[in-house]
């Protein structure tokens, strides 16, 4: 009779959550990703590195009525058999072998929200809906804001986003709490804002004309390292397809303050070290073009690729101006080849003498459920450091051991390899290999970090990467 009793409770416990459930519409969704690495690098003093990392989510989204959801992500990522810091220094441990001193290894603790967002439509009765919380912000393609999500960590923001649209047209607000030190009973205003104001129109040339324009108050640095800036970013981006080809240009100016850039002064009139700011003045510029043939075996496309973002030169210098551009909070990895090397938003990768991409990318589908990639880079710098257009910021660069240089930043070559195992898990398999020059040593330790001891001749080496990687999405 017991026995019976508490039965029935569990059964009506289960059928109460499954009303509420679906009173609420309740959806569950999730992600498994391990990727085997393989890593050789351009230093020949290091050793080749083999890790194992993994991606794990659960997704929950609560449609609580017809305007209103909630979406909760919940994220672990980590590197098989290493230990990890968590909030506030504290440590756990992910190692298979045990906890301290050869306890069981049960102290793991690395689960916690990816995501967390409260979605609210038609706000105030208005064509606006508003994102608040914890958010995946993703701008014109990942140019300036985007989620990062090759790396297992992905990136996520604390933000505001309001949208309208109307039509063809479409308006956007979004702010970002990057930085917040006014806790309660203090206020030290290390706090960096963003806002972010974007405009869409669509059916322009074959496509969508999207502007930009960010506003960015950094007020985070010290006075002996970094000014309080004020900085700005306009630009826009059109992205179409005309006459069987597709095609995207983009173009991005900044403007403002851009801080002390001390240990690298590169010769700026009028810098201190002190706080005292000098002016933002730098530029980036895309352009792609691409022709899929559609009818013939394989489906192959093609596409030619061309960035450029600005660098500092001599003449940014003599005006007391600062000329690399700073990439935001972009997808690095979609854009500068997949070893990531140049994946440093101040340009430190490159020394600041800003970086060309010009690339040729392909892909095919040789049988049915498999996809090849093939993309080729040349990088150079942009700034023209083999002639006299930076002979004095050059000779001024502490972070180099060589007065003159050529802009050859090296090659790479990425192949990648997609199989669709089926409806929800792909497997994916790729390497890509780096052809590294002088100038790339001078700037690099051959990891992709800037030197700091002058000219690396250990940093001139080939590099190697490659990867195995099952992504199961349900």
């Amino acid at each position: 009779m017991k026995k019976n009793y508490i039965l029935a409770i569990a059964v009506a416990v289960l059928m109460l959550g499954s009303e509420v459930a679906w009173a609420a519409d309740v959806k569950f969704s999730g992600q498994f990703r391990p990727r085997l690495n393989f890593d050789s690098d351009a230093t020949d003093t290091t050793t080749n590195t083999v890790a194992f990392d993994t991606r794990v989510r659960l997704n929950a989204t609560a449609n609580v009525n017809a305007n209103t959801s909630v979406f909760l992500q919940f994220q672990s990522v980590g590197t098989w058999g290493t230990d990890y810091t968590g909030s506030g220094g504290t440590t756990g441990t992910r190692q298979s072998l045990g906890g301290g001193n050869d306890q069981a290894s049960d102290q793991l603790d690395d689960v916690g929200f990816h995501q967390a967002f409260l979605t609210l439509k038609n706000l105030g009765g208005q064509a606006v809906d508003m994102k608040i919380g914890r958010q995946e912000v993703v701008i014109g393609g990942h140019r300036l804001f985007g989620h990062t999500g090759w790396t297992q960590g992905a990136e996520t923001k604390d933000a505001i986003r309001l949208t309208h649209a109307a039509g063809n047209h479409s308006l956007g607000y979004t702010y970002i709490a990057g930085q917040n030190g006014d806790a309660i009973g203090s206020n030290d205003e290390t706090n960096v804002h963003v806002n972010v104001i974007t405009a869409s129109t669509q059916g322009v040339m074959g496509g969508a004309l999207e502007g930009i324009f960010t506003y960015t108050s950094d007020q985070s640095g010290a006075a002996t390292a970094e000014d309080l800036q004020d900085w700005f970013t306009i630009g826009a981006r059109q992205k179409g397809k005309l006459g069987g080809l597709d095609y995207r240009v983009e173009f991005y100016h900044q403007f403002g303050d851009a801080g002390t850039v001390a240990p690298h002064d590169m010769a700026v009139t009028g810098i201190t070290n002190d706080g005292a700011s000098v002016d933002r003045d730098a530029y980036m510029f895309g352009a792609r073009l691409g022709k899929t043939f559609k009818n013939a075996k394989g489906s192959p496309s093609i596409t030619l690729w061309y960035d450029s973002l600005s660098g500092q030169d001599d003449d940014d210098s003599a005006g007391g101006d600062w000329g690399a551009f700073d990439t935001m909070y972009d997808t690095g990895h979609k854009f500068y080849g997949f070893m990531d090397v140049f994946l440093s938003r101040t340009g430190a990768n490159t020394g600041f003498y800003g970086l060309q991409d010009i690339a040729l990318k392909t892909k095919m589908s040789p049988v049915p459920g498999w996809t090849l990639k093939a993309d080729y880079h040349h990088f150079r710098t942009q700034t023209q450091i083999s002639g006299s257009d930076a002979d004095t910021v050059v000779a001024a660069d502490g972070s180099i051991g060589a007065t003159s240089m050529d802009e050859d930043l090296g090659s790479e070559l990425d192949i990648v390899l997609v199989h669709k195992y089926d409806s929800n898990t792909k497997i994916v398999f790729g390497v890509s290999h780096y052809w590294t020059s002088t100038t790339f040593s001078q700037l690099n330790d051959g990891a992709g970090s800037l030197a700091n001891d002058g000219s690396d001749s250990n940093g001139n080496d080939d590099a190697d990467w490659g990867f195995i990687m099952i992504d199961t999405k349900f």
